[in-house]
């Protein structure tokens, strides 16, 4: 069984995470599971912060990364305050939906992913939760009055700063920058947002250029790190720091890392050239799994429990080599088809109409927020020579002007970080690849034309042995092949007029009815309508010579 340990410490230079590890190192030994060191996820977070970054990373596991998550005791999973007694319960939950094991040390418990939790479970989870908020509480009640006292004057509360950043000693404006690690924290974000690194890629490429060594957990960890955009958080308490870098390399380092956490493969035996791309005909990812003799295929991820469907899925799978070779030859094909570049050049037009539109806004939303702050500025001036009659009204006054602010902060944050997925689909679509280049690609040099140009590859099935690959391109070009296995593996793609009926998993056939614009036209001169007619795939093999359009794979 392949276990993946979560670890949460306080701060980075923590001797308990350590410790927690090793215990959990001692537990597989002990057990006989395959303990996944480079997958280990360490959450570094204070008291009852929120940000759970680990948690995240966490629920973005599914079955084809290990079979089991470990920590080392329920307070590392959650520590929160006793209103929250149900945080727990729901940690749990959501870690089974992943298709994943729960187990904490030093119970005689474990949270099967395929196991509904029964009432006994359900009081004992929050019954753990209160009593971790109550550990928590008796812990730092001491300290937190000063502590919050400091920081709500702009003060440091201790502890460690982000990597790049020194305490100066000073009361306020304590954060320093020190310039020799914020040009590896620049390095970094310019790699993943710009240059479009995964982590662990990135962490490579650091690692060799200027000897700078963490993880690729470590890595997404700094990334992920609001203090590099100038917000530094302190017992919930926001407070502004020197920034590294500006708000949209963050907010674009933001956006690729949920790419990177969809498409790279983690944990894997064999590597998953359209890892994150390919769908069940039920809407369902599918991912590969190990069937009879050896093979590799596709199974529907709904068939391991992650998702629930009111009828259970009924799509048979089909084998993961042969549905990279069909994908890589229509790829391969197509992104050097004129028509092809067509329809990107088109998309990408779309695409500038709606970073154009979005730009205006961004624009209107600036010009609304100095008029808001103007007019704080000048209710506040007003507020301050106002006699005790006038000052409850200018108060409430001030307050709808502070909410209002707020609500354009907020849409300005959302209309950016829409503005930074649009700018990385324009140069995604950018068609840059020559002939030569194609042909000696790896199977990882593969997976990121996949990942660049496709949408998704969606399998339907027909039967054990026949169905339909239908593969949509990100520039709305869409593919169909038709596949069968008996008596021997072949695919046949479909002209580019067809059609797919995925609820009948029919294909529309257009069909013009002559070739030629004079045959087109009757004597009165009409012009014909194109026939569509909808075949099903046995249909398909009766009316046209199928080997015509066999693939050579």
């Amino acid at each position: 069984m392949r276990a993946i340990a979560w670890t949460r410490v306080s701060s980075k230079g923590q001797d308990d995470g350590v410790r927690q590890l090793d215990q959990i190192k001692k537990y597989c030994a002990g057990k006989g599971y395959e303990l996944l060191l480079d997958e280990t996820i360490t959450e570094i977070i204070k008291g009852t912060a929120d940000d759970r970054s680990g948690l995240e990373d966490v629920k973005l596991l599914s079955k084809a990364d290990a079979d089991i998550i470990i920590v080392s005791e329920s307070s590392r999973a959650t520590r929160k305050e006793t209103d929250d007694f149900m945080d727990l319960y729901l940690i749990v939950k959501a870690i089974q939906s992943t298709g994943l094991d729960l187990y904490f040390l030093g119970s005689s418990k474990t949270y099967s992913a395929d196991v509904k939790l029964t009432l006994v479970d359900v009081i004992t989870l929050v019954i753990e939760a209160n009593r971790n908020a109550e550990e928590l509480k008796t812990l730092t009640f001491r300290s937190k009055s000063g502590k919050e006292s400091l920081v709500n004057r702009g003060g440091y509360a201790g502890g460690n700063l982000a990597y790049g950043y020194r305490n100066n000693g000073q009361k306020t404006n304590y954060a320093e920058i020190i310039e020799d690690e914020a040009v590896i924290v620049r390095l970094l974000f310019d790699l993943v947002g710009t240059q479009g690194y995964s982590a662990n890629q990135a962490a490579i490429h650091i690692f060799n250029t200027t000897g700078f060594k963490r993880d690729s957990t470590s890595i997404i960890n700094i990334l992920r790190n609001t203090a590099y955009k100038g917000e530094y958080t302190q017992l919930g308490i926001m407070q502004n720091v020197p920034a590294i870098v500006t708000l949209e390399q963050w907010n674009e380092v933001q956006s690729k890392i949920c790419v990177n956490h969809q498409f790279t493969n983690k944990g894997t035996k064999h590597y998953n050239q359209l890892k994150g791309l390919v769908k069940c005909a039920c809407g369902c990812n599918m991912y590969i799994n190990l069937q009879g003799g050896g093979r590799l295929g596709y199974k529907c991820a709904s068939k391991g429990s992650i998702y629930i469907h009111k009828t259970p899925c009924t799509n048979t799978g089909i084998n993961s080599d042969f549905l990279a070779s069909i994908v890589w030859s229509v790829t391969k094909a197509y992104i050097n088809a004129e028509d092809f570049k067509v329809k990107t050049d088109k998309q990408r037009e779309i695409i500038k109409v709606e970073i154009k539109a979005i730009d205006k806004r961004v624009t209107k939303l600036q010009a609304e927020t100095i008029e808001n702050q103007t007019k704080i500025e000048s209710l506040t001036d007003t507020l301050i020579e106002a006699d005790k009659y006038s000052k409850p009204v200018l108060l409430k006054r001030l307050s709808e002007m502070v909410i209002a602010g707020e609500k354009i902060e907020k849409e300005t944050e959302k209309v950016n970080s829409e503005q930074v997925k649009l700018r990385n689909r324009l140069k995604d679509l950018s068609v840059t690849l020559l002939p030569s280049q194609i042909e000696s690609l790896s199977e990882e040099g593969k997976h990121e034309i996949f990942v660049k140009y496709i949408q998704a590859v969606t399998y339907y099935s027909i039967n054990a042995n026949k169905g339909f690959v239908v593969i949509n391109f990100k520039n709305g070009a869409e593919s169909i092949v038709c596949t069968s296995t008996r008596p021997e593996r072949a695919a046949y793609r479909l002209s580019d007029t067809s059609k797919f009926n995925a609820k009948n998993r029919t294909i529309i056939d257009a069909t013009e009815p002559a070739l030629s614009i004079e045959a087109q036209q009757n004597q009165y001169f009409e012009i014909l309508p194109t026939i569509y007619t909808e075949l099903t795939y046995s249909q398909l093999f009766e009316r046209y010579e199928m080997e015509e359009l066999q693939m050579q794979l």
